[in-house]
């Protein structure tokens, strides 16, 4: 069923907003904050962009860690392990918004804007983790053939989310947090995270 492993590709989207600018130049001063942990409102750009990508982390990992839908046994635990998932992620992406607002506001300009895009797009993935999941949900797994037939209708909805508008536009705009982003600890562990490394 390769429909449910499309979830994924939203690491990618949100990935790409953190990955640098070919042949940027802007030097941005300033310091980042342990990996993993969110620093306090900033003046300093690369504290800042380092606690939006510490408040994406935790869902960068949960999204891009979809079921093992080869090891399921039965029917049951095949829609329990995409439910799960699916509960998880609708968590984690809300956990970020979150996480993003406590970020504080942006000490570059644009900066306010590309974390209200992103919030955006995270609450349209929430909203579609938490709506296919009912869907999965509601499916009768002690029928083999219902799996098989509704199981796939029920994932499908996840494929509009690869279809979502670009955010990297945004940040591509602005040199200085692009470059922050390459400074900013908690942005390389998401780009570690969603490259495979």
């Amino acid at each position: 069923m390769p429909a449910t492993s499309r979830p994924a590709l939203i690491v990618l989207v949100l990935a790409t907003l953190l990955v640098p600018v070919a042949g940027c130049t802007t030097t941005v001063q300033g310091m980042a904050s342990p990996a993993g942990s969110l620093p306090a409102t900033t003046a300093d750009p690369v504290k800042w962009v380092d606690g939006v990508c510490g408040a994406l982390l935790p869902f960068v990992r949960t999204a891009g860690t979809p079921p093992q839908l080869s090891t399921a046994a039965d029917p049951a635990g095949l829609a329990r392990g995409i439910s799960d998932y699916l509960g998880r992620s609708a968590g984690a992406a809300d956990s970020a918004i979150g996480g993003m607002t406590r970020v504080g506001p942006s000490p570059v300009a644009g900066g306010d804007d590309v974390v209200t895009r992103l919030a955006q797009t995270l609450t349209t993935f929430k909203t579609s983790f938490q709506d296919v999941k009912a869907q999965v949900d509601a499916v009768d797994t002690s029928d083999r053939k219902a799996v098989v037939s509704e199981l796939p209708k029920a994932v499908a909805p996840l494929q509009d989310l690869a279809n979502l508008p670009d955010p990297t536009v945004d940040l591509k705009a602005s040199p200085e947090l692009d470059q922050a982003s390459q400074h900013a600890p908690n942005c390389q562990l998401v780009r570690r995270q969603t490259s495979g490394r």
